[in-house]
């Protein structure tokens, strides 16, 4: 009969933890929010452990996901060195950051910088850490399939960073009995001393201590790129859809598998009402020009005339053999609609400034820029703050000079480039042969005509 040996794991999970434990082995689907200095990591790589340890399973699979690779080194894997040296047999894979354990199962860190190292995995458990900072289409495209398999489990774990794609997912998980759901504040969970929390109070900002240690969603994670926005001026209070032949303008981020849409028209007395967007996630732009024209025949009047603006590097970018522009525009013709696309300015500060300049400016009494309260969620939520400046790291208050690249970026971007053409004082702005951009005061926007573009009269759109 052979010895069972018992082997001590160097970690003694606080009350708090060991509850957080107990809680989660009872569901397949897990939201935590939790503040700064409780613990977190610590308990995520225990928990991935314990069950990589007890399953009954051969050769299971599984994953803790950070932001960065490098991020995921430093902050988890000494840690899972950690607690995972005193098991005999284990062994540490140091370029993959992976240990493999002696019954088989085998744990690795991943980067969501580097969604393609986790294509084709099979999964039986799964940690997605500071979710906030992490592209929601990993999970839906990449590790939800992963987990179908062994009908693995997955836990959403990370501190608050405004209203985004972790805060929507809380929302629903609060209401799916299904999921378990936790939300732990510093002033709640005593694992920081109250000195030390009123200390931090004096150092941080009003915001910075809501998000850090009260696990506040109304607060972001660096600087909002603009505070010009006010969403009780610039939100309609009712849907913008029109419901007669206007002139639309369509705004397109139009290269990666993230594409995005955004359709808008001027009204008679000037103000430039966002209505509809689109935004895309592991999407080809065929596919994604296919939904937006469809969805164009189906809900705007016949009449309507179109002009497109889009980002002047998906003309060199090259997605499999065409351009993305050349995509767009053959599969706009294949459904019966012309269309040419109007190159935007690519130098971020006249992209702001444009866009900028349109929240500062009131028009026969209302402001120049509206937006549709309905379906323009992802806009709005990037105007609140999702759309924002990264904190340069160990440097409080200093901030990189361009946005953060995320969900919010997408759908913003297409907003910039039609306004860089109609609103950057009243010229357009043209590309020298050097790449360099350059004004051109005696060219205004009326060269741009809807003349040129609009629904093909053969195609019967």
């Amino acid at each position: 009969m052979s010895e069972v040996r018992r082997i001590r794991i160097p970690y003694a999970p606080r009350e708090g933890q060991a509850i957080i434990h107990t809680q989660l082995e009872q569901y397949r689907w897990g939201v935590i929010v939790i503040h700064r200095r409780w613990g977190k990591t610590v308990m995520l790589l225990n928990h991935l452990l314990k069950d990589a340890l007890s399953t009954p399973r051969t050769d299971a699979r599984y994953a803790y996901i950070a932001p960065y690779f490098k991020q995921a080194k430093q902050l988890a894997w000494d840690y899972l060195k950690k607690y995972c040296d005193p098991i005999p047999g284990r062994v540490f894979m140091e370029s993959e950051l992976r240990v493999d354990l002696p019954n088989g199962s085998r744990i690795r860190l991943y980067g969501a910088d580097n969604p393609d190292s986790m294509r084709g995995l099979y999964l039986d458990g799964a940690v997605c850490d500071e979710y906030s900072q992490i592209n929601p289409a990993i999970f839906t495209s990449i590790l939800r399939p992963a987990l179908s398999d062994r009908k693995g489990w997955c836990i959403f774990s990370g501190t608050p960073n405004g209203k985004d794609h972790f805060h929507s997912l809380l929302r629903q998980a609060e209401l799916d009995p299904e999921w378990y759901t936790a939300v732990l504040k510093a002033s709640e969970t005593g694992v920081v001393d109250a000195k030390e929390l009123l200390d931090a109070r004096k150092t941080m900002s009003i915001d910075e201590y809501e998000r850090e240690y009260e696990c506040s969603f109304n607060s972001i994670i660096g600087k909002k790129i603009y505070p010009e926005f006010n969403r009780n001026l610039h939100v309609a209070k009712e849907s913008l859809l029109p419901s007669r032949p206007v002139d639309i303008i369509r705004g397109w981020d139009n290269t990666g598998l993230s594409p995005a849409i955004v359709l808008s028209y001027i009204t008679s007395t000037g103000q430039w009402c966002l209505f509809k967007e689109f935004c895309f996630e592991d999407t080809g732009i065929q596919e994604a020009t296919e939904a937006m024209i469809l969805w164009c025949n189906m809900n705007l009047h016949p009449g309507c005339r179109y002009r497109d603006f889009a980002d002047p590097a998906g003309k060199t970018r090259d997605s499999i053999k065409m351009t993305p522009a050349t995509y767009i525009t053959i599969k706009a013709r294949e459904m019966g609609q012309d269309l040419w696309l109007i190159d935007g300015i690519q130098s971020w500060k006249p992209r702001r400034e444009s866009v900028a300049g349109r929240l500062t400016r009131i028009f026969n009494g209302q402001p120049a820029i509206l937006i549709d309260p309905y379906d323009c969620n992802t806009i709005i939520e990037g105007f609140e703050g999702g759309y924002s400046y990264r904190q340069i790291a160990n440097m409080p208050g200093q901030y990189v000079e361009e946005p953060v690249k995320n969900k919010y970026s997408h759908i913003h971007d297409a907003i910039q480039y039609p306004a860089t053409r109609l609103f950057l004082n009243n010229a357009s702005i043209k590309s020298s042969p050097d790449g360099r951009q350059i004004m051109d005061e005696d060219e205004d926007m009326q060269s741009y005509s809807f003349a040129k573009v609009g629904r093909s009269a053969t195609g019967g759109y």
